[in-house]
């Protein structure tokens, strides 16, 4: 709702595998992580193309959420690097992105403060899906 809200150019859709998901940690940490790569998927994503919105538990019961856009994608050369400090890949380099590279590093400190870890699979002009997986407690 909230990403609905800021953002009118795009559309956003929720999915939950169950409502009985519980995750541990800093709400407004966690928080903030998801509020970095919704945003990220709201930069490279084409005006009104979906960006969807996902929690559910892994096959180990471990609660996770997933964002995955229509975007640009990530070359697979760049994956590796993306949550490095100021790393932009190429595609993102222009001057109407805006941005200093540092959200996705902030993301990822996050999620190893909370002892989690991501997944992501992206494929350039098709889009990417980061999964965040948090430990059982």
């Amino acid at each position: 709702e909230e990403s609905s809200m800021i953002d009118k150019n795009h559309i956003y859709s929720f999915t939950e595998e169950n409502n009985e998901i519980t995750a541990y940690g800093d709400i407004s940490m966690l928080k903030q992580t998801a509020r970095i790569l919704i945003d990220n998927a709201a930069k490279y994503t084409p005006e009104n193309s979906s960006i969807l919105l996902k929690i559910k538990t892994s096959n180990e019961g471990s609660p996770s959420f997933i964002i995955q856009d229509e975007g640009i994608g990530i070359s697979s050369k760049d994956v590796s690097h993306m949550f490095l400090r100021f790393f932009r890949s190429d595609p993102a380099r222009t001057k109407d992105s805006g941005g200093a590279g540092l959200g996705l590093s902030i993301a990822k400190w996050i999620i190893d403060r909370h002892g989690g870890y991501f997944d992501v699979i992206s494929r350039e002009d098709i889009g990417t899906r980061i999964t965040v997986t948090l430990p059982k407690e």
